[in-house]
């Protein structure tokens, strides 16, 4: 028997409680990964831990507390696979949106993730290998009504992910984008102004499995390491 294509990896899942980073840690956890989980849900860490039959480290802790980030960086050592996962919406029409919650997504969307992917691509350049998988949306690309400031953070998460890539790959680290359209987790359930509310429930059934988006992640780490994945983007079928 053959060991699953990801035995002695370690990879760190970076928004790991739900939706595509729990659907990406079980993913690789299948393959023999050792998955380190991060998120602050301790609650939905444990059942993902147990869903796992114990092939999943659990880190609680919040990403955008720098000191959190540093200890973690330290504390989980060699990792071979980055994800980056974790991220909050700021739907909202223009002039009603609260200043507050752009803050708060620009340090989830762009500041985590860039931070944590410092961290720990310093261990990688060190070890001259290593694959830093970010997931943005087809907003990086361009903006509908209502999502102006999360497209925003979506677009710096494409440009950081650019510059990751031209920075490392001489020191043999790969840098991936995963950018998925409108998906069927609970993200979306963030957003409570009444307009996205109601123009988000007439797309029900336009929206991508949570699953397939980890398969994409999935593919792209295990392709070679002379093979360099620089975006896949995935819509649901009927998504404009």
């Amino acid at each position: 028997m053959t060991e699953p294509g990801f035995s002695g990896k370690r990879v760190l899942v970076a928004g790991a409680s739900e939706g595509v980073g729990r659907e990406t840690a079980l993913l690789f956890a299948a393959e023999g990964a050792t998955v380190l989980a991060v998120a602050r849900n301790t609650v939905r860490l444990d059942a993902l831990k147990a869903e796992a039959d114990g092939k999943v480290v659990a880190i609680a802790g919040d990403l955008t507390d720098e000191d959190f980030v540093d200890h973690l960086a330290a504390e989980t050592g060699h990792v071979d696979v980055l994800v980056n996962i974790a991220g909050r919406t700021a739907h909202a029409p223009f002039l009603d949106s609260d200043p507050k919650i752009w803050r708060a997504a620009w340090e989830l969307n762009v500041f985590a993730l860039l931070r944590l992917s410092q961290a720990i691509a310093r261990g990688m350049v060190t070890r001259k290998q290593g694959h830093i998988i970010n997931v943005s949306s087809v907003l990086a690309r361009q903006v509908y009504p209502l999502t102006m400031f999360y497209a925003a953070t979506k677009h710096a998460t494409a440009a950081l992910t650019r510059g990751m890539r031209l920075e490392l790959a001489e020191h043999g680290v790969r840098v991936t984008e995963i950018a998925p359209g409108l998906l069927d987790t609970g993200l979306m359930a963030q957003a409570d102004h009444p307009m996205v509310v109601q123009a988000y429930a007439k797309r029900e059934a336009d929206r991508l499995p949570a699953a397939e988006v980890a398969r994409a992640i999935l593919y792209a780490a295990g392709t070679e390491p002379d093979t360099a994945p620089e975006l896949i983007a995935l819509n649901p079928h009927g998504q404009l």
